[in-house]
């Protein structure tokens, strides 16, 4: 099984995530684990997610849980997990930004 590495941006994306849920209710706060969970299981089966048709790659796919979108890289030796949206987010050009 290849690694799963978390990008910068992907981390801050859940940590925004957890402070944003925590003031509404932590029955939600949950989301959080089960991101983390579903991503665990992502090298396993790394295309199992659909493509994103924005980026046009079989390289770049996304798995869906609750309301947002985990996005992830596959390199070869490592999987990257390198963004994490709301479905309703528009995708900017660069997934970096």
């Amino acid at each position: 099984m290849v690694e799963l590495r978390w990008s910068l941006l992907a981390a801050e994306d859940l940590e925004n995530i957890c402070l944003y849920i925590e003031k509404d209710s932590e029955r939600y706060a949950r989301i959080a684990q089960e991101i983390v969970g579903m991503a665990d299981l992502i090298p396993i089966f790394p295309y199992s997610g659909r493509m994103v048709a924005k980026y046009n790659s079989e390289f770049i796919r996304e798995k869906m849980i609750k309301s947002y979108r985990v996005i992830y890289r596959i390199h070869g030796e490592y999987i990257e997990v390198v963004r994490i949206l709301r479905q309703s987010r528009q995708l900017t050009d660069n997934l970096e930004e």
